[in-house]
């Protein structure tokens, strides 16, 4: 713990963090709020590294944030948040389940359609749903490079700059890449079923 902040109200911390980037009083954030959050999480989730998970990306977002951050009350929108991503963390979970459902009902009726179209199919149908994730600009970002446009004529076209479209991409395929990683699980899986 940095003795330098550990007197200053969250909101100080947070005009700290969001201003100067500082690490420390950053720290000092999250050394309050781990562990009240990490047990909240874990009373709701029963799972420990999930929610660990949870609670990492929440202060990774919160940093990576902080420059629009306009968070009033440090708290409330910590524990709201850690709410939120276990209300996510659920329908993810029952879209799996879903998801093994269909698989289970698509080996049984696997006469007619092989499990590489299957694959080929659900593949395709996860990654429309994931570019549809995707905020609108970056979207449109990430959909143009892949038509093999460059990234300076993408960036020309949209009236953004080169750096702009490079940080667009690199969200996407970072979202892509969470979105679409089940899917190499439910690969597996059908492959040790045939």
């Amino acid at each position: 713990m940095n003795a330098r902040y550990t007197h200053f109200s969250d909101a100080n911390l947070l005009e700290i963090i969001r201003t100067d980037a500082d690490r420390k009083a950053f720290e000092e954030l999250y050394l309050r709020y781990f562990a009240p959050l990490f047990n909240y999480v874990y009373s709701r989730i029963n799972d420990r590294f999930t929610s660990q998970e949870i609670v990492q990306e929440l202060f990774v977002s919160i940093w990576q944030k902080r420059i629009d951050s306009n968070i009033q009350d440090c708290k409330s929108y910590l524990f709201s948040s850690a709410k939120k991503r276990i209300i996510t963390h659920y329908r993810a979970e029952m879209s799996r389940q879903n998801r093994n459902t269909y698989w289970e009902s698509a080996r049984e009726s696997s006469a007619e359609t092989t499990y590489q179209d299957t694959l080929a199919l659900d593949l395709q149908n996860r990654y429309h749903e994931a570019l549809h994730l995707l905020p609108e600009k970056c979207r449109q970002v990430f959909t143009l490079s892949r038509q093999g446009i460059s990234n300076r004529d993408v960036a020309l076209e949209l009236n953004i700059s080169e750096k702009t479209v490079e940080q667009h991409i690199t969200k996407a395929l970072r979202i892509l890449k969470v979105y679409l990683k089940e899917h190499l699980a439910y690969t597996l899986i059908l492959i040790n079923l045939f």
